[in-house]
């Protein structure tokens, strides 16, 4: 994910140092841009600070959100913007921080701890002026408030969870709206540090009328990492293992001594580093248990197993898998009129597929042939150099 939102920065003509990537370094003859522009966001490389406009959408009421996407959640967050989650989190990544860990369990049933948001550490600041055009500003805390006014635990730092890229491409955040979360989102750009939940049983969080300025009213939101934060312990990153057990990190595949290099390198920089392992709904269970194994030796502790769901149905596997798909094909041409989409198109799109499986299954079997011709020859070296030669004329 790291790599990916990098690129993004680089076409933009943005210069920025991202883990796993290589610093770009402006011409010497040229001073550096101190202020880049990210679509709406603005990235201040000298003060260090990532800053956007928004506008307040919500003054009194049950908070789950502190800032969503303009005219998404508006009815559970104080503040929505124009800005996207994307470029947010990019200029994070821009000053050298990582995606964290976004709130979860850890173990099982019984034995299952809660375990808050983890990683680079932010303050936050919002900027407005007063109906007498007076600059105010305020922590988002100050903002906040339980319901009748009782005291919570309001938070004084925030972290940088960094949301997901999905399996589709899609960014989650910009998917759902969630930028800033009062109530551990996982979706969410940026949350609290601190066990919190929209649950019935849980923390409430309320607006706080007094504090919040008029509805409309334009604010500047400026968000600043804490000393230290791109050195953050916990981090974040996404293996993805595809139906042939090829394994990648921001689309660089691995080899098996690669991977260990990478795993070293990242958990060199992040010692309580986690790895999400996105394993194809096609990858053989081999796969991913010798990727945790690698990553492992490399001293990654943490890891969130995903398995994706194939874009396709799978394709028989076994003789009474085939009769079964055959006998749902027959039951669609009889009933075509009852159907939605013609059956004839999709058994061509099948047909595609099955083309393309073929293909692939040519491939390995070349490959495996290959493979044996080669061990062959090389078993025949081994005992043509070992095995002692025959005596003659002996007795």
């Amino acid at each position: 994910m790291t790599r990916l939102l990098c690129a993004t920065i680089l076409l933009l003509g943005v210069v920025g140092t991202c883990y796993g990537a290589e610093a770009k370094t402006p011409p010497t003859s040229q001073p550096a841009q101190k202020i880049v522009k990210i679509g709406e966001v603005r990235v201040d490389l000298k003060k260090r600070q990532v800053s956007f406009d928004t506008e307040v959408c919500l003054k009194e009421g049950v908070l789950e959100f502190l800032l969503v996407q303009w005219q998404s959640k508006t009815h559970e967050s104080i503040l929505h913007t124009k800005a996207k989650a994307s470029h947010i989190h990019a200029g994070l990544l821009m000053l050298g921080l990582s995606a964290g860990k976004p709130a979860r369990w850890s173990g099982q049933q019984m034995g299952s701890r809660f375990l808050p948001p983890a990683g680079a550490g932010l303050k936050i600041k919002v900027v407005w002026k007063d109906g007498k055009g007076k600059t105010q500003s305020a922590e988002p805390g100050e903002w906040l408030t339980g319901q009748e006014g009782e005291e919570i635990e309001r938070p004084d730092r925030w972290i940088f969870i960094g949301s997901d890229i999905l399996p589709t491409g899609r960014y989650w955040a910009e998917l759902d709206g969630e930028i800033i979360s009062l109530t551990n989102f996982p979706s969410a750009v940026i949350d609290v540090p601190f066990h919190s939940s929209s649950a019935n049983d849980m923390r409430g969080i309320y607006a706080n009328a007094k504090k919040i300025p008029a509805t409309g009213t334009k604010v500047e939101v400026i968000i600043t990492p804490l000393p230290g934060a791109e050195k953050s312990p916990d981090a974040r990153e996404t293996l993805v293992i595809d139906r042939f057990g090829h394994r990648s990190v921001d689309g660089q595949v691995f080899t098996e001594e690669q991977l260990e290099e990478w795993a070293t390198r990242y958990i060199t920089a992040h010692e309580r580093g986690m790895v999400v392992i996105r394993a194809d709904g096609m990858a053989r269970v081999w796969d991913i248990a010798e990727t945790q194994s690698t990553l492992r030796l490399g001293g990654v502790r943490e890891f969130d197993v995903q398995r994706v769901r194939p874009q396709w149905d799978m394709l028989p596997r076994a003789a009474d898998q085939a009769r079964s798909a055959m006998a749902g094909w027959k039951d669609k041409f009889v009933n075509y009129r009852d159907l939605l989409e013609d059956p004839g198109k999709e058994a061509d799109r099948t047909l595609i597929r099955v083309e393309a499986e073929l293909r692939a299954l040519e491939a390995r079997k070349e490959l495996i042939k290959d493979y044996a011709a080669r061990l062959k020859k090389s078993v025949a070296r081994y005992k043509a150099t070992t095995q002692p030669a025959s005596s003659e004329g002996g007795n």
